[in-house]
């Protein structure tokens, strides 16, 4: 998510509102501090990442988690 979001230029703050979500909600998502986000989040995340929210990005979501365990 981090990496797809510097690829694009963008801030936290940037994704969070093309998301509609606060910043703090959406770094929690991005640095692992919540592991369980909604699915609409993901689909709000994805959207504003320019990303198909499919089967790859909710996969490289869960790898990204794995590795802040």
């Amino acid at each position: 998510m981090r990496k797809r979001r510097v690829e694009l230029g963008l801030s936290q703050e940037e994704v969070a509102n093309m998301a509609d979500m606060a910043r703090a909600v959406y770094s929690h998502i991005e640095v692992g501090r919540n592991k369980n986000p909604s699915i609409a989040q993901m689909e709000s995340i994805a959207k504003a990442l320019k990303v198909k929210p499919d089967i790859n990005f909710f996969r490289d979501f869960c790898d990204e988690m794995e590795q802040t365990s």
